[in-house]
């Protein structure tokens, strides 16, 4: 066991949160974030579109000063992870559109540019299918060889499987599960989906201002990227590995 892993497994969450933490970059990529819903204002770092253009998938940047949500669904992702990780700074990259789906090329660019822009904790509340299974498993093998937290949803209705890029080993899946969010949680082995997580009528900022409940692995996600991002605040050479590993110690048996 590696002294910072150790240092890691002896400091509770609680005490955590109340440390002074370094930032932590989190990339969310969905659709989009509301940069001015006053939860979120000045914690967007930068913002992106990931959009497909004469046949070909484009990455271009989008204004921090305004509300990029094209659905909402972003915007309430990003809450969470504010509330749990106050250290963490947010890239915003849009690859749903307005009702909320986006293609399998689009995340698979996104990814890659997540990838090259190597921010330590990616979250993606969201579950791809199995079309370009490859190219996304590539970002994500490549994106744990430098050492990025990936963090993604399974899939709430599994059609066909879990959903990806959650069922990936490289990846750390996350189901929904009836724990008091963001402490609580379990940690399963033998199956893809590790971590169960609460998201059962979390309160989440609305796009447009103002705040509502919403359930779903989508919000159990963040809570649980917001956990790394806690952890990578105060212990910044953690690997995916021990971050895993830290999650299964601290799960409710």
């Amino acid at each position: 066991m590696t002294s910072i892993l150790r240092q890691a497994l002896d400091v509770s969450w609680e005490e955590l949160a109340k440390r002074e933490l370094v930032p932590v970059d989190v990339a969310i990529f969905d659709s989009g974030i509301d940069c001015t819903h006053p939860a979120l204002t000045g914690r967007i770092a930068e913002s992106y579109g990931v959009a497909t253009v004469d046949g070909r998938e484009s990455v271009f940047t989008l204004p921090t000063d305004s509300n990029n949500d094209e659905f909402g669904h972003g915007t309430a992702v990003a809450s969470i992870i504010t509330r749990i990780a106050p250290n963490a700074r947010l890239f915003d990259v849009r690859v749903l559109g307005r009702d909320n789906t986006g293609g399998e090329e689009i995340l698979t660019a996104a990814l890659n540019h997540g990838v090259e822009k190597r921010w330590p904790v990616l979250n993606l509340s969201l579950a791809a299918g199995y079309r370009m299974r490859g190219e996304l498993d590539a970002a994500c093998e490549a994106a744990y060889y430098q050492g990025q937290i990936v963090v993604a949803a399974k899939r709430n209705i599994p059609i066909g499987g879990d959903g990806l890029p959650a069922e990936f080993s490289s990846c750390i899946g996350v189901d929904l599960g009836s724990y008091e969010p963001p402490f609580q949680f379990a940690f399963r082995t033998g199956t893809p989906i590790e971590v169960v997580a609460g998201g059962d009528g979390v309160t989440v900022a609305v796009r447009g201002g103002g705040w509502t409940t919403m359930t779903g692995t989508s919000f159990a996600t963040p809570a649980v990227s917001g956990l790394c991002a806690l952890l990578l605040g105060a212990f910044p050479g953690l690997l995916p590995f021990e971050i895993k590993s830290i999650l299964r110690a601290r799960a409710i048996p």
